[in-house]
């Protein structure tokens, strides 16, 4: 795995084909663009930048764009759901756009296991999500 820092508001994680962007529009607002399969190889680094940011900016906006060949092992979304069940009162609310059914119902199960009722909003429309984040920019 590796982490390169793009600028000072922008990391990226890459092992073979799987990729995250991390990058910071804002302060307390955090876009993450996910590429490939993440079957645990980058171990907990995805979720120590996520955890970073939110020592650094709270309550964090958090808007994550999956393509259509994004998938995760069901130990990797465990680790996500524990993530927003116990920084729920750091993030003041997550975007997904699912890019594919599976990562919808994957993202889905995540929203409901960590209990964190309406926090995790889910798109299917890409242009519905992007417009999303316009309006937090503006």
């Amino acid at each position: 795995m590796e982490r390169h820092i793009i600028n000072p508001n922008c990391v990226a994680l890459r092992d073979g084909s799987a990729s995250f962007t991390f990058i910071r529009l804002k302060p307390g607002l955090l876009r993450v663009d996910v590429r490939g399969v993440d079957a645990g190889q980058f171990g907990t680094a995805t979720l120590d930048e996520l955890r970073m940011e939110v020592m650094r900016y709270q309550p964090l906006e958090l808007y994550i764009h999956t393509d259509d060949s994004v998938s995760v092992t069901v130990p990797v979304a465990e680790e996500w759901t524990r993530f927003f069940a116990q920084h729920r009162t750091s993030l003041k609310r997550v975007w997904v756009y699912a890019g594919s059914k599976l990562m919808n119902l994957t993202v889905a199960i995540a929203q409901h296991r960590s209990q964190t009722g309406n926090l995790i909003q889910i798109f299917s429309d890409s242009e519905l999500f992007e417009d999303a984040l316009q309006r937090a920019l503006a």
